[in-house]
């Protein structure tokens, strides 16, 4: 899996922090960062910060999805064989990229870098695990999302979109079975009223499985 690693060193990470860029990072160094922007008139800098940081996470599991892909033959955990699963959810993790590209416009996150730690992949098993992980944050990341948009049309894109990584979500989780304390069970579903996350908090909850 050595093609999902893109190093960034600690000089880059400290120009964007800096620069008040959106930093993904975990106990093992920077997952992704997003350098800063201008902000103009138009949306809300809230707003704007939000969508550059759902922008990375989306990259990140674009990413993810393609290594998966790209390295299918070589995971022998029974429950990850389902091919069609990975393709379909890679194409919905890059629509969501390339709408929040447009939305973006110019304000696009640029010179984004990856790092996945080995333990994420080293089993089929750990793969599932980090995957129930993400895919939690990414549906209470979009929820929360809905209640800090001061849009109401990105408030109706983010609750579909959290609605789509909801079903990604039910699959990691039945396949990973009960287990890990970040599993909820291995029942593919998810609370009666899922939690809600904001964007720190969001960035807190990748650190464990990420580093």
């Amino acid at each position: 899996m050595n093609d999902m690693s893109h190093g960034v060193n600690r000089g880059q990470f400290l120009r964007n922090a800096g620069k008040g860029g959106i930093v993904l990072a975990t106990s093992g160094g920077v997952v992704a960062v997003a350098q800063g922007v201008a902000f103009a008139s138009g949306p809300k800098k809230s707003d704007i910060t939000t969508l550059q940081a759902a922008y990375t996470a989306e990259s990140l599991a674009v990413i993810v999805y393609s290594a998966i892909i790209q390295n299918f033959s070589k995971f022998s955990h029974p429950r990850l064989q389902n091919k069609d699963y990975f393709v379909a959810a890679l194409q919905n993790e890059k629509d969501h990229k390339a709408f929040l590209a447009s939305a973006l416009g110019s304000k696009t996150p640029t010179g984004l870098r990856f790092k996945i730690p080995a333990s994420v992949t080293k089993t089929g098993q750990s793969l599932l695990n980090t995957g129930v992980a993400l895919e939690t944050a990414f549906v209470e990341a979009y929820l929360g999302a809905v209640q800090t948009f001061s849009s109401t049309d990105l408030k109706v894109v983010a609750a579909k979109v959290a609605a789509n990584e909801a079903t990604h979500f039910s699959f990691f989780d039945a396949a990973a079975g009960p287990g890990p304390k970040a599993n909820l069970g291995g029942h593919g579903v998810l609370p009666s009223l899922p939690d809600t996350a904001t964007i720190p908090a969001t960035v807190k909850k990748l650190k464990p499985f990420l580093g």
